[in-house]
């Protein structure tokens, strides 16, 4: 088990920023990690349940090798661990990926964790049978997480979409999905679920494709 920095980039994905000519690439990557370690050092640091999309479909799951990107705590990156996948764990935060590791260290479980930044990280091609990724969505990542998957590899995707303005209106609109979901992004996948009216405010979309 491994826990690296990777010296990348990135606007704050999830409020409102000034465009990025207005800052230094320390400034941007400084102020977006403080936020994310403030907000996990302020946490209880409890171990996350699995999200519930994943959990209702892990009939689909089989074994090998998993991504989990923007993984947080690790619930996620837990649950695919102990039905036998090897997990590598992204996220910019020191703390959370400390507690992950930890964590899994604790469970004798194989996951990888990694301090990243997911809109620069060079996903490795090919490599993954099954990626999960919540609450996170970029045009450049995306690109870089089809590549990530292995032909026949599963996609399970959740995250905000356009409506998500109605209940956080200073969410960065350039990191949510169109009002009809994440299929289009994938046109190149299977589609086995799609769901563009999730969560109680339909604000949440859901997909699990696979590479085609």
């Amino acid at each position: 088990m491994s826990c690296y920095y990777a010296k990348l980039l990135r606007c704050d994905a999830r409020e409102a920023c000034h465009p990025c000519s207005q800052h230094s690439t320390a400034e941007i990557v400084q102020t977006d990690r403080e936020k994310w370690e403030r907000r996990y050092s302020e946490d209880s640091g409890d171990l996350p349940e699995p999200d519930d999309f994943l959990v209702l479909h892990a009939h689909l799951l089989s074994c090998g090798r998993a991504l989990d990107p923007a993984c947080g705590l690790g619930g996620n990156s837990v649950f695919l661990a102990e039905r036998g996948y090897e997990v590598t764990a992204l996220d910019i935060s020191y703390t959370a990926l400390a507690r992950l590791k930890d964590t899994a260290r604790r469970r004798h479980l194989p996951i990888d964790c990694v301090v990243a930044d997911l809109d620069y990280f060079p996903l490795p091609a090919n490599a993954y049978d099954v990626a999960v990724v919540f609450y996170f969505f970029s045009e450049r990542f995306i690109a870089a997480l089809k590549q990530a998957l292995r032909p026949r590899g599963l996609l399970f995707y959740a995250t905000y979409n356009e409506r998500h303005t109605s209940v956080r209106p200073t969410f960065n609109p350039a990191y949510l999905v169109a009002a009809d979901g994440l299929a289009v992004h994938f046109p190149d996948f299977e589609v086995l679920v799609h769901e563009t009216w999730a969560g109680d405010q339909g604000n949440i979309s859901q997909l699990i494709a696979r590479k085609m």
